[in-house]
C-alpha cells in the first residue's frame, strides 16, 4: 500500500517508496523465503492496472525483480511477463488503451535489464518476450527503440 500505517489519508513519499523496493531487494537476496513472498508485492508494482505509477518505483521494483532472477531463477521465471510488459508504453484492452503510460526511463531499463538477463541465458528468448522487444524497437522514445534494436539484430 502506498498509505503511512498509522496516519490516514497520508501517502507515503514516493522516494521513500523506491527506496524501500531497493532495501528489500538487497533481503530478498539474502534470504529465499522473503524472496518467495516479496515477488507479488515487485510484481503488482509493475502491474499495468496500478494507478498513478511512479517511475523510480517501478524501476527499483523492475531492477530487484531482474536480481531475484539472477539469484533464484526458477522462483522469478513466473514473473517474466510482467517484466516484459515493461517494454511497452500503454497497454490495450478490448474498450480503449490504458491511461498507463510507462516513463521512458521504465522502459529503458528494462530493455538494457532483460538484455543483460538474455546474455546471461538467465532466460530465453520465448514468444511473448520477442514480440515486446519488437513493440520496442517501435518506441516513440528514440534511446528505448535503438537499445531494443541492438538488442534484436545480437
Amino acid at each position: 500500500s502506498d498509505r503511512l500505517p498509522g496516519i490516514p489519508g497520508i501517502k507515503t513519499p514516493s522516494i521513500v517508496r523506491a527506496h524501500a523496493f531497493t532495501v528489500l531487494g538487497k533481503f530478498c537476496l539474502r534470504d529465499e523465503n522473503l524472496a518467495r513472498t516479496s515477488l507479488t508485492v515487485l510484481a503488482r508494482e509493475l502491474h499495468p492496472s496500478i494507478p498513478d505509477p511512479n517511475p523510480s518505483v517501478q524501476s527499483n521494483a523492475l531492477i530487484v525483480l531482474g536480481d531475484l532472477c539472477v539469484r533464484y531463477t526458477n522462483m522469478a521465471d513466473l514473473y517474466l511477463p510482467v517484466m516484459a510488459s515493461c517494454l511497452q508504453n500503454g497497454t490495450y484492452s478490448s474498450k480503449s488503451i490504458s491511461s498507463l503510460e510507462r516513463s521512458a526511463v521504465v522502459r529503458k531499463h528494462a530493455v538494457l535489464l532483460l538484455s543483460s538477463l538474455l546474455l546471461q541465458d538467465y532466460i530465453k528468448w520465448r514468444g511473448l518476450l520477442f514480440h515486446r522487444f519488437l513493440v520496442a524497437a517501435s518506441d516513440e522514445d528514440e534511446e528505448v527503440a535503438t537499445l531494443a534494436e541492438m538488442v534484436l539484430s545480437g
